[in-house]
């Protein structure tokens, strides 16, 4: 016997008649007889006495409507409170991020994730590429959000496409400063981008750990950067320009949470390094029903 034959089974002794039950249920009586026809079979009794169009209830089919009215009372018993349960469950996604990811890209993550997972809670840590991969193997996250590059044989990772790049785009390094500290001879402050060879003996504002690849970049080029400062965050290079120091480089998916209208931004030249944010999680953690939905929407 099947779900379907007993619920037709009850609509049948409720309306105590094929074709009302069949018109309830919206399906031809023909189908309708057939199953009923069929768990009579099944059962090896009949259900109902039948009395020119009238149907009678039997004695057991009166026990087996009896039986499966308080199946169906408990089940929806037990739906109720699957339902309550899921409403009070609470369970915390820990989420390691850099500070451009949080400022732009993260709330509309979280945003679309907890349309369908009303009942989870986040924990963000905001820091370094490498303080969140710290804490990643450390297992105090679940996730991170960092930026290339670094030891992606340490962990698994998936690239984000950042919504502000064309599909087929890679993000790209920019020079970000004030209109001033751009030279006429190349297009000034009006121009779209930026040769390596023309920051050279400019003050330049860096994050430590694009120190090595400016360096090297610019020695192949033939000259030293004028590096006046390194930094930890990219928010501080930003800061700095503007408060008109020096030209910060940074990635373009981090230079654009700058809000000044007065700082430039140009496309910086000849540095094919590309400075991707990826998700990483540990290789040997069993994620969560949850964690793995989030890792599925991104």
């Amino acid at each position: 016997m099947t779900l379907k034959q007993l619920e037709y089974f009850l609509e049948i002794a409720r309306m105590n008649s094929i074709s009302k039950a069949a018109q309830y249920l919206n399906i031809s009586q023909p189908p309708l007889s057939m199953q009923l026809k069929a768990l009579e079979d099944e059962l090896g009794m009949p259900l109902f006495a039948r009395d020119n169009r009238r149907l009678k209830i039997t004695p057991e089919g009166k026990l087996l409507q009896e039986r499966l009215n308080a199946v169906t009372a408990l089940l929806k018993d037990t739906v109720r409170d699957m339902q309550s349960l899921s409403v009070n469950k609470k369970v915390t996604l820990r989420i390691g991020t850099i500070g451009s990811v949080n400022n732009r890209l993260l709330p509309g993550i979280i945003a679309h994730f907890c349309r369908e997972y009303q009942y989870v809670n986040f924990l963000v840590v905001e820091g370094r590429t490498d303080t969140v991969l710290r804490n990643l193997a450390e297992e105090n996250i679940d996730f991170g959000f960092v930026r290339e590059p670094f030891n992606i044989l340490s962990f698994r990772s998936k690239h984000i496409q950042d919504p502000v790049l064309r599909p087929d785009e890679t993000d790209y390094f920019v020079t970000i400063a004030r209109s001033h500290f751009y030279d006429s001879e190349d297009n000034g402050a009006a121009g779209k981008s930026i040769s390596l060879e023309a920051l050279k003996n400019k003050p330049l504002v860096i994050h430590q750990r694009y120190r090595e690849m400016l360096l090297g970049a610019c020695r192949k080029k033939g000259f030293s950067p004028h590096i006046i400062c390194e930094n930890g965050e990219i928010q501080s290079s930003l800061s700095w320009a503007q408060a008109g120091i020096g030209i910060a480089i940074a990635p373009y998916t981090s230079a654009i949470i700058n809000t000044d209208p007065d700082l430039v931004i140009k496309r910086l030249d000849s540095v094919s390094l590309s400075p991707r944010v990826c998700l990483v999680w540990n290789q040997t953690t069993k994620l969560s029903l949850e964690a793995s939905a989030f890792l599925k929407m991104i």
